[in-house]
């Protein structure tokens, strides 16, 4: 079994997201991808909050509903606190033992992967891949939001509603 892993902050959730990991799927011949919004990202901790754990996870799930290749992975938000990515691969990996693990990942991202936490057995446990970042972002988003523009030409056509 080929499987994703894509976490997240999803703060909120926008068609970008949704993109690469369909983008993933295709290219990987990937037979699963779970979507996990973290709780709180190490490298955002102390940043004021957009949305509530309970709000992403519904417009995370919204957004990826019909796809059968995602399933949204709710256990960093059930966890709480800072999420790391070690202890959600080694958790999978533990329920996967024969699945080639992939973490997908934007690649605004691959520069900092070394500072992760245990990022060298991160690197053992699942092979990195990453994407090109789209012109939608999270912090866009909230931008427009604040200023009273419209983001629905970044928003999934199943969160337009």
């Amino acid at each position: 079994m080929k499987l994703g892993i894509f976490g997240g902050s999803f703060n909120p959730v926008h068609r970008g997201h949704v993109g690469l990991v369909e983008r993933a799927i295709a290219e990987l011949s990937l037979d699963l991808v779970l979507v996990m919004p973290a709780a709180c990202n190490p490298f955002k901790a102390g940043e004021p909050g957009f949305l509530d754990d309970r709000t992403r996870l519904e417009l995370v799930r919204k957004a990826f509903a019909g796809n059968p290749k995602v399933q949204v992975d709710d256990r960093e938000i059930q966890k709480g606190g800072i999420s790391y990515a070690i202890d959600t691969v080694r958790e999978v990996k533990a329920e996967h033992p024969d699945a080639e693990l992939f973490f997908i990942v934007g690649e605004d991202s691959v520069e900092g992967l070394p500072r992760w936490k245990n990022y060298r057995e991160l690197a053992e446990l699942c092979r990195f891949v990453s994407y090109p970042r789209t012109r939608e972002s999270s912090t866009e988003i909230r931008r427009r939001l604040k200023s009273g523009e419209s983001v629905a030409d970044m928003m999934p056509d199943n969160l337009k509603e």
